[in-house]
């Protein structure tokens, strides 16, 4: 099963985040990872959202092990698991 983890890098880390966004980069090159997306916390200004997909559940939690040990807190990795949604295609709906 696919997994996401969610990071939240407080203001003023931007150690934390480059070598998070590195640690992604590197395990991306193999197909172990992949950058989803990086935001900026509307509700607590200058702190950042990183996510990373990975397609198995163990690599995720690895991933969040090794992000704690770098000094993240532990708090602020969430590790969800990706389920799979069924989506209409809009075409078809309109031209059935």
């Amino acid at each position: 099963m696919e997994a996401l983890v969610l990071c939240e890098i407080a203001a003023g880390r931007d150690d934390l985040r480059e070598a998070l966004l590195a640690r992604i980069g590197r395990l991306g090159l193999g197909g172990r990872a992949k950058l989803s997306f990086v935001a900026r916390d509307r509700n607590a200004p200058g702190n950042t959202i990183v996510a990373a997909g990975f397609p198995r559940q163990a690599e995720a939690e690895r991933f969040s092990a090794e992000a704690i040990g770098d000094g993240h807190d532990p708090g602020a990795i969430r590790l969800l698991a990706v389920e799979p949604a069924w989506q209409a295609e809009p075409l078809p709906l309109m031209f059935p």
